[in-house]
């Protein structure tokens, strides 16, 4: 077990987590979030930014959460 790994896939799940609350309650704090709402409209401008900082931050999250479980480290992961 990486406890390294762990932490930062850790983080970044909680990154997602923040940014998907943040987006659902006070979605005027958000400034990316405004921006891509005014230049894509907001349909297409929430599902983008919905899926880059929200659904990105989860899977990649995820998958580094269980590289640290069966103890793989940082470094192989993003290099193997």
């Amino acid at each position: 077990m990486q406890y390294t790994t762990l932490a930062l896939a850790s983080f970044i799940i909680l990154f997602g987590v923040y940014t998907a609350t943040t987006s659902i309650k006070s979605p005027d704090e958000l400034n990316k979030l405004k921006y891509m709402r005014d230049k894509l409209g907001m349909k297409t401008g929430t599902i983008v930014h919905t899926v880059a900082y929200v659904l990105v931050p989860f899977l990649f999250g995820y998958f580094m959460f269980k590289a640290g479980a069966n103890g793989i480290t940082i470094q192989d992961f993003i290099t193997k």
